[in-house]
């Protein structure tokens, strides 16, 4: 019996009785397999044919049997065959985990709005000598041998490794530090207590002109702990933030501009 005779209507499927033969012998009557059948894949075609062959006794060939078109390709994202692709997987939050790769670092101070942090240890708190730009607001690193040249223009600083809420890259916040003459300075003192603060819970800094000095303002929630770079020493954040912005000599245009020259 040739498998183009196998039967693959539903009637047949469910193991309905055939119609009598007219001829009252017992050939069976020839059916033609469906032109289109429904949406299967090669596979499920082999194992229907194999199926039906077994149940008729016969041989199975699925060469003579018409295979299946396959079911079209939808460009919809929202189809459902296209949908199944776009679930989270279970190893998503490592496949979307990234890390910054850091290569320049700000020398600022955090403004009124931003939650910081400071790096707690000594070890992340450098103190030196520093130049304002006034007309910038950029900070200059100057080697010792200028400063008794910059009377007035090199101020004493500590560096503090922040971290801001709003960015993963930490920044160096500039405190200045008391004056060698003794002389009291409200703003230069409560920046450096708003910056201890720092070291163990999220705060603003906000500048009170009435009262003269520096207000810090405690996050109200628990925020999560800062995430440091494991990376980087003080040495790197120091080399990052003042590349570019090191007074070695006289001949720096910053000081060519305090002179005048240029």
């Amino acid at each position: 019996m040739s498998l183009n005779s196998l039967p693959f209507d539903d009637a047949a499927s469910n193991g309905d009785p055939a119609p009598a033969n007219p001829s009252g012998g017992n050939h069976k009557p020839r059916k033609t397999p469906p032109a289109n059948p429904k949406r299967a894949t090669d596979a499920e075609w082999e194992a229907r044919v194999e199926i039906e062959a077994a149940r008729l006794g016969v041989v199975a060939d699925s060469a003579t049997i018409a295979k299946p078109e396959p079911a079209p390709v939808s460009n919809d994202p929202f189809d459902p065959s296209n949908l199944a692709k776009m679930k989270l997987s279970q190893d998503f939050a490592a496949m979307a985990a990234v890390k910054p790769v850091i290569t320049s670092v700000a020398v600022r101070k955090p403004n009124k709005h931003e939650f910081v942090r400071v790096r707690p240890g000594s070890v992340w708190r450098f103190e030196t000598g520093c130049f304002v730009d006034k007309d910038t607001r950029e900070v200059y690193m100057v080697t010792p041998e200028l400063w008794p040249v910059m009377p007035g223009d090199v101020t004493p600083t500590a560096l503090v490794v922040a971290v801001s809420r709003n960015s993963p890259i930490p920044f160096l916040w500039p405190l200045v530090l008391p004056s060698s003459d003794g002389r009291p300075n409200r703003w230069h003192e409560s920046g450096i207590e708003a910056a201890r603060l720092a070291e163990s819970q999220w705060l603003r800094s906000v500048a009170d002109m009435s009262a003269g000095c520096y207000v810090p303002f405690v996050a109200a929630a628990k925020l999560p702990e800062p995430e440091w770079p494991a990376d980087l020493t003080m040495s790197d954040f120091l080399r990052l933030a003042f590349q570019g912005r090191f007074i070695r000599d006289n001949s720096h245009p910053c000081l060519q501009r305090l002179r005048g020259e240029i």
